[in-house]
């Protein structure tokens, strides 16, 4: 790729307390999010990185446990809050513009600091605050908008340019209980696609990510756990444990749009046994 990748929404949720100094890529005691289990496979194969994330001890120990293990590598970091115009407007002014990038962009419900009661976002009608489908709404499709507008005048100077961006089959497929979730992916998808059409004269190339659930710890909770039962029960599948993907197994898929002389546009994956139907 020959290109410093800059990665957004890298963070990890811990089972057990780290000891101090602890790799986090060698540790047990943590589910890696897709952005850092993507920065972790494209760190081997060699790529330089810049990570993003809200919390700066997360991507200080991300970056520390990076460069342990990939000694050839060079790994920076940024704080940012991907919907603050003023924070993607600094991370911009402080890049390097001799520098080519690509992008893989990971934005979800908690770029924004919104909480959700158990971070369930598969809520039954009654039950979703009137504000959520706007709340999710926006980060996913603000955080790509502003991060689109700062790298266009980079894009503009590079010969070619790509971005992927993580999104979720529940942006191609409703299902019960998804309300506000679905219509904040669905409005992520069409706005790929749109500007996926409007960039690709000058060069830029988009690939789309739909993962269906993720081992990232999102869905360890019990609210979470009944209520995806619940949705797979409507299908026909009746679930003891939740099919999960390895977000190592979505990160694979990111490095290898950015890699191929493919624009790959779309990429779907489930977990096996997971529900199927419509487009997945």
């Amino acid at each position: 790729m020959n290109k410093t990748i800059i990665i957004s929404g890298v963070g990890f949720k811990l089972k057990n307390k780290l000891s101090k100094n602890e790799n986090i890529f060698k540790s047990e005691k943590a589910f890696l999010n897709i952005g850092c289990a993507t920065a972790k496979i494209l760190a081997k194969n060699g790529n330089n990185l810049i990570l993003l994330s809200r919390t700066e001890s997360k991507l200080q120990l991300i970056k520390n446990s990076l460069q342990e293990l990939y000694t050839n590598i060079k790994v920076d970091y940024q704080v940012i809050d991907l919907i603050n115009k003023d924070s993607v407007k600094y991370f911009f002014s402080s890049l390097n513009k001799s520098i080519e990038y690509n992008y893989v962009h990971s934005a979800g419900l908690s770029a924004g600091g919104y909480k959700i009661k158990d971070n369930n976002p598969y809520l039954e009608i009654d039950n979703i605050p009137i504000e959520l489908p706007i709340k999710e709404f926006e980060v996913v499709i603000k955080s790509l908008l502003l991060m689109i507008k700062g790298f266009i005048p980079i894009f503009k100077k590079q010969k070619s340019s790509r971005v992927v961006v993580v999104n979720s089959l529940s942006g191609i497929r409703a299902y019960p209980l998804g309300f506000s979730h679905s219509a904040a992916k669905g409005g992520l998808h069409n706005a790929i696609r749109s500007l996926s059409l409007e960039l690709a004269k000058k060069n830029i190339f988009f690939s789309e990510i739909n993962p269906g659930i993720v081992d990232t710890g999102a869905y360890e909770n019990d609210s979470v756990i009944e209520s995806v039962k619940k949705i797979g029960k409507e299908f026909g599948y009746k679930y003891d444990e939740i099919p999960k993907i390895s977000p190592i197994a979505v990160a694979e898929t990111i490095e290898l749009c950015l890699r191929s002389e493919a624009n790959i546009m779309t990429i779907n994956l489930l977990p096996e046994g997971q529900w199927k139907h419509q487009e997945a």
